[in-house]
């Protein structure tokens, strides 16, 4: 595993984790890996879809990392569970820092999006209001994604695309000028980093949002999604957190391979959520 200036030792066990985590939480289904919505390495994405039962219920998910690891790769497990319960899922891959900074990685996920939308048809993805979910800063880029106009446009995307947004673990509200890394990430909102924060696009006309969050937290802490679930209500926007006890940053992902003990309760909470927002 090559190593960068960014891995620290919590990266690479992270990377370690997932790439078990890929082969346990394998399941039947149909997969198209590899299908390129851009021409860098980063810019693709994969395909789960149901072997039976769909329920015309579509999802996009979107890996954290801090904005500058973590891959696709790592989630198919994830793409197969929802798959097993009867959802589409696309896992869209991004370019990550330090060959981009921000906003281009939120633009690869637009462009990721758009290319869904046009060309997804013919693997089994329709043209259809899909779900943004994210687990970390993945969280943040589904937000912003939604949220902001700027890129609801980039993706072609027109009010009712989105049905709704699911965050897990995810970044709401931040300061990037504490960090030197996180500086630089986000070095183009420097004269006004709250341009950055989904927190400050919330809206009465915006699309519900469903937040799955640790307790103890211990990278993002669940104050960030109970301020996030206070101003998306004060402004009139539909907002559920789910506060999991006992649970870390990583934790929440975990819930989607099938031998975890809360996989059914986290599975039962994601389809009840979906269901509701799409009605």
């Amino acid at each position: 595993m090559k190593r960068n200036a960014l891995d620290s030792p919590r990266d690479l066990l992270r990377k370690s984790l997932f790439a078990g985590l890929r082969l346990v939480g394998h399941r039947p289904g149909k997969v198209i890996r590899n299908l390129h919505y851009g021409r860098e390495p980063g810019q693709a994405l994969d395909i789960y879809l149901p072997r039976e039962g769909y329920r015309g219920t579509q999802m996009i998910f979107l890996h954290g990392g801090g904005w500058h690891s973590g891959s696709k790769e790592e989630y198919g497990y994830l793409g197969a569970a929802m798959a097993a319960y009867g959802v589409a899922c696309a896992v869209v891959g991004y370019r990550l820092y330090p060959q981009v900074r921000y906003p281009l990685f939120i633009e690869d996920v637009a462009h990721g999006i758009s290319w869904l939308r046009r060309d997804g048809l013919r693997y089994g993805f329709a043209d259809a209001p899909f779900f943004l979910m994210g687990h970390s800063a993945g969280a943040h880029i589904a937000c912003m994604v939604a949220m902001d106009e700027t890129y609801r446009e980039l993706a072609h995307l027109h009010a009712g695309s989105i049905a709704g947004i699911i965050g897990l673990s995810g970044v709401y509200r931040f300061r990037p000028e504490t960090s030197p890394v996180y500086s630089d990430i986000f070095s183009a909102a420097q004269a006004d980093y709250e341009v950055v924060k989904p927190i400050n696009y919330v809206g009465e006309d915006k699309v519900p949002i469903l937040m799955l969050h640790g307790d103890q937290d211990a990278v993002i802490g669940i104050g960030n999604a109970r301020q996030m679930l206070q101003a998306a209500r004060a402004a009139g926007q539909r907002a559920q957190l789910h506060a999991q006890q006992g649970y870390g940053h990583v934790r929440p992902v975990f819930d989607f391979l099938p031998f975890m003990p809360n996989h059914q309760r986290t599975m039962a909470a994601l389809l009840s959520f979906m269901s509701g927002a799409q009605r």
